[in-house]
């Protein structure tokens, strides 16, 4: 146990330096999102944004607020980490965003892969990432999952975030106001133009993977 931590952090290390060699472009994107998250959370705001449903989103992650709770037989001392007042939390905002950012695209295919099953008369469950029906229309079910997921990603989803984040935190940047902006703002406003590049994988191909979804 001596080395527990020592050894976790190198092979935290070693896994992300994998991913980044065999997919860059993932790493990249996560890198994008939390820098911005930094950024947002340093301005003193929280991060939000949108779903491609259209549902907001916000990061309720705020610095701590102890306080004193009095009762008859003790006093305990307590912590508020969602105060509004409060500034935000950089770390847990920067930390959360990306995988918040995809759980928010996740469900949205849930809620698509459901919504379209519905409209084909299948009886639809899921449990966080688990999607089920009748076994006679299993079928049909992987069908529509594919084919909501790739409907879904093949709209210009950091493209958008991008549009919101300008006109969210930048009142919509442009290079015409961009003398107008205070140093801070401006430094957002390109960070949040400059996204990742997108690669160049065929979406199609999902609706003919096999282990795509089980």
């Amino acid at each position: 146990m001596e080395y527990v931590w020592e050894a976790s952090h190198y092979l935290v290390q070693q896994v992300f330096s994998s991913l980044k060699e065999m997919f860059s472009g993932t790493r990249e994107i996560q890198q994008w999102l939390t820098d911005s998250a930094r950024m947002i959370s340093k301005s003193g705001n929280t991060v939000e944004w949108l779903t491609p449903l259209g549902l907001p989103v916000i990061q309720p992650y705020h610095r701590s607020k102890p306080f004193l709770c009095h009762s008859n037989l003790q006093v305990v001392n307590l912590q508020n980490t969602h105060d509004a007042n409060e500034r935000p939390d950089t770390m847990k905002q920067k930390n959360a965003f990306p995988p918040n950012f995809i759980h928010s695209l996740d469900s949205t295919h849930m809620m698509l892969t459901s919504l379209h099953c519905y409209r084909h008369g299948l009886t639809f469950v899921s449990v966080h990432d688990c999607f089920w029906t009748h076994a006679d229309t299993v079928d049909v079910m992987n069908k529509v999952c594919r084919e909501q997921f790739v409907a879904l990603h093949s709209q210009p989803i950091l493209q958008n975030l991008s549009k919101f984040l300008l006109q969210k935190y930048c009142h919509g940047f442009s290079p015409k106001n961009a003398t107008k902006m205070s140093p801070e703002t401006l430094r957002m406003a390109l960070h949040f133009s400059n996204m990742p590049e997108t690669g160049n994988f065929d979406l199609k191909q999902v609706k003919d993977s096999t282990y795509f979804f089980s």
